[in-house]
């Protein structure tokens, strides 16, 4: 017996097999656009509540106080940002032009620590190696400043137009999130917890290092303080070493120079200090942003820098969280396993519903209770 297919359906899927070509192709033009999106969503989470504010208080308009608010963030993050790139291509460029100058450096941390300590850590074929991709590194970093604008731009653009349709966005989520309202409720606060504590904490804590990792630089005499500071800062974000990346070699670098006053000196700052600093700013803000266990925080970054890049040390983490919540949002649906998708749905729905309604679509994406 001939089966016949439905008009209907060949066209559902010949709609579907469209649709689905069409995302790929945007997908693999656009996708470098992602981490301006991504950039895009933290701004807004933290933006929101100032919005309201400038709108219900100060009664202005949606778009004035979008703009309003976008051009305290270009003065808060975009000009330091460029201030940082402008130093580095500066200080770095001409050390990056000269290869020579980082195999020089590990030649001589690698024979004082074999002298002194009797550890070989890098062979010479290895240093050469290490400083090659080292350099190699250095230069594409310094040769994505068009990107990171194009970035910028894009990131500004997306956040502008999330502004001014912020309740046309957030009912739209709202309503197309297939979970009851206070599971639904759950997870938008898990959303605004988790980027409010990474975008605060992450940075902060990266200025602070930085910071008095550079007094340090600047008390013991060390060569291209500033460089350096900056560098401290940006390493403080590397998963597991954090800051120690940049002090340590500097530390080593100056006592293999004979440099041992300056060398113990700063040896005792950054262990002791720049350690400090992170550990006590981190706990402080975490704990009262959100209280993130340390290895989320570890193996979020690791995976948020290989999926988004930079982004990625706000949204790795968040893409955890997000697996745990979803997690637990699913047992609180569907019941425990052994109950019936349906058993479960209907044990837990009376339950979702006592918060359900006006509060819950009131409170939008940036409640945090």
């Amino acid at each position: 017996m001939n089966t016949i297919i439905p008009p209907a359906k060949i066209y559902q899927y010949l709609l579907i097999g469209i649709i689905l070509i069409l995302a790929w192709t945007l997908w693999k033009e656009l996708s470098f656009l992602f981490p301006s999106f991504l950039g895009a969503v933290a701004l807004y989470i933290l933006l929101k509540d100032p919005m309201a504010w400038l709108m219900k208080q100060k009664h202005m308009k949606d778009w004035v106080a979008s703009v309003l608010l976008m051009l305290v963030t270009v003065v808060i993050l975009v000009v330091p940002l460029w201030f940082i790139i402008k130093l580095l291509i500066e200080r770095a460029q001409p050390l990056i032009q000269s290869p020579e100058f980082f195999t020089d450096i590990f030649a001589k941390i690698n024979a004082y620590l074999k002298d002194e300590l009797g550890l070989a850590v890098l062979s010479q074929d290895t240093l050469q190696k290490f400083s090659g991709t080292l350099t190699s590194f250095a230069q594409k970093t310094l040769s994505g400043t068009l990107m990171t604008v194009l970035v910028l731009v894009f990131m500004y653009t997306f956040l502008f137009f999330m502004m001014v349709n912020s309740r046309k966005m957030e009912k739209f989520i709202r309503q197309n999130l297939p979970f009851s309202d206070v599971n639904r409720q759950k997870l938008l606060n898990e959303v605004t917890r988790m980027v409010r504590s990474n975008s605060i904490t992450i940075p902060t804590v990266a200025f602070l290092q930085g910071s008095v990792a550079l007094i340090g630089y600047l008390i013991f005499g060390i060569r291209e303080p500033w460089l350096l500071g900056v560098l401290t800062a940006i390493s403080s974000m590397i998963p597991v070493v954090g800051a120690m990346f940049v002090y340590l070699p500097v530390v080593i670098y100056t006592l293999a120079t004979g440099s041992f006053g300056p060398g113990i000196g700063l040896m005792i700052w950054c262990f002791v200090l720049v350690g400090t600093v992170d550990n006590v700013a981190r706990f402080m803000l975490q704990k009262k942003l959100a209280n993130v266990h340390p290895l989320i925080t570890i193996l979020g970054v690791i995976l948020g820098t290989k999926l988004f890049g930079l982004i990625g040390l706000i949204f790795g983490p968040l893409t955890i969280t997000l697996f745990v919540a979803l997690v637990k949002i699913y047992y609180n649906e569907f019941g425990d396993i052994g109950h019936t998708g349906a058993q479960g749905h209907e044990g837990k729905e009376p339950q979702g519903q006592k918060g359900t309604g006006a509060q819950g679509d009131a409170s939008g994406l940036t409640s945090n209770k």
